[in-house]
């Protein structure tokens, strides 16, 4: 067995034998990709046996091209072949688990319809509902509790910042200097001004900014020492 074999069997073995002839399977590869199928669904169905007892099914179910038994060393093959592609379904999770319990509750709910079995169809259901528990509603815990609650503050100096003493007079002093400056025409004024050009400070300015930088220090001195 190879892995060019193992890529064959698994691409086809939940085809059609048309399906197959279409993908140019051998013709004498199709008749064992048809009984690794029905070896697996005997699988499914039956997940707690050992090996040995699906090696006894294959035997027991299918014969040889000479018409003779099965030999063994053909069906530890074909379980061999099966393994490789789907895993041991002796260690097959929880959740294989609950698939499969679902899949023969709907097998059994399929039968009951048939027979027209209300009794059973109500039951049926009602474990489906139950073991789904489709009676509760879906959690929606997104430990919103669990966030940090936010405080916000003026205060700088939860920042690191040390406090400007009367900061308040200080801005409202700056506020209303500005407000009546030439500062107030600046974005007329860069509305006109292409990028390109540089815009250079005149000394009337630069000096006007000078005492304004004095007036701000001698109001934060007068401050502290008050």
């Amino acid at each position: 067995m190879n892995a060019t074999n193992i890529d064959i069997y698994s691409t086809n073995l939940m085809l059609t034998e048309e399906q197959m002839i279409e993908n140019k399977v051998p013709e004498q590869v199709i008749p064992r990709i048809v009984r690794l199928r029905d070896i697996y669904n005997y699988m499914l169905r039956n997940p707690l046996k050992k090996d040995r007892e699906y090696i006894d099914y294959i035997q027991a179910r299918y014969k040889s091209d000479e018409g003779t038994a099965l030999s063994r060393r053909t069906a530890y093959e074909d379980l061999e072949i099966l393994h490789a592609i789907v895993g041991s379904l002796q260690q097959c999770s929880k959740e294989w688990h609950r698939w499969r319990f679902n899949n023969m509750i709907m097998e059994g709910y399929a039968i009951a319809v048939r027979r027209e079995d209300a009794a059973a169809i109500a039951k049926l259901a009602g474990q489906y509902g139950k073991y789904n528990k489709l009676d509760q509603e879906d959690a929606h815990d997104f430990n919103y509790g669990q966030l940090p609650k936010l405080q916000f503050t003026f205060d700088v100096s939860y920042l690191g910042f040390e406090r400007i003493p009367g900061v308040r007079a200080v801005m409202d002093e700056l506020i209303a200097h500005y407000t009546k400056s030439i500062y107030k025409h600046i974005k007329e004024d860069a509305d006109i001004v292409e990028f390109t050009e540089a815009v250079e400070l005149t000394d009337s300015v630069t000096e006007k900014e000078n005492e304004i930088a004095k007036k701000i220090e001698a109001h934060a001195d007068a401050t502290a020492i008050r």
